[in-house]
């Protein structure tokens, strides 16, 4: 009997731990690497700072010529000095691999402390189709990630 709660008992312990090392949770984050695209909702470290393409919307038109894309982002800054980002910073290609052009709006951007996080949006003017490759490259480190980012509908 003591030998047949062992065995379970290690079934049990060995089937814990391969369940918890599965995937990545949505919190997790990742560090950057140039070669892969990150999901949308995936947490990726760029030289210290923890980026995170939150989703995107359509506004001003569904699709047509004068239609904007907002990207909305947070970004935590994981070292211990500050930190500066702007949206203005990103590379926005569609589905055809053409540059989409920044739109002039409120777009987010700041100092951020060590510990400290800003969310806010990035605009663009619409060319094409996505889903959308959205890449930052820190202009120190000059490392960078990029995601695909769809629009919710």
């Amino acid at each position: 009997m003591k030998k047949q709660a062992i065995k379970y008992l290690a079934i049990l312990l060995v089937f814990t731990v391969f369940i918890a090392g599965c995937g990545q949770t949505k919190d997790q984050e990742v560090k950057a690497n140039k070669d892969t695209v990150y999901k949308q909702g995936q947490i990726v470290n760029v030289s210290g700072l923890k980026i995170n393409m939150e989703n995107a919307k359509l506004l001003d038109g569904d699709g047509k010529e004068n239609a904007v894309v907002q990207f909305n982002m947070k970004v935590t800054n994981g070292t211990a000095d500050v930190r500066s980002f702007t949206s203005l910073s990103l590379v926005v290609k569609n589905e055809d691999g053409k540059e989409l052009d920044i739109y002039p709006a409120e777009n987010v951007g700041a100092d951020i402390k060590a510990g400290d996080s800003i969310s806010g949006p990035g605009f663009y003017k619409v060319k094409g189709k996505g889903p959308f490759k959205v890449t930052y490259t820190d202009p120190d480190t000059k490392k960078s990630a990029t995601w695909e980012v769809k629009i919710d509908k």
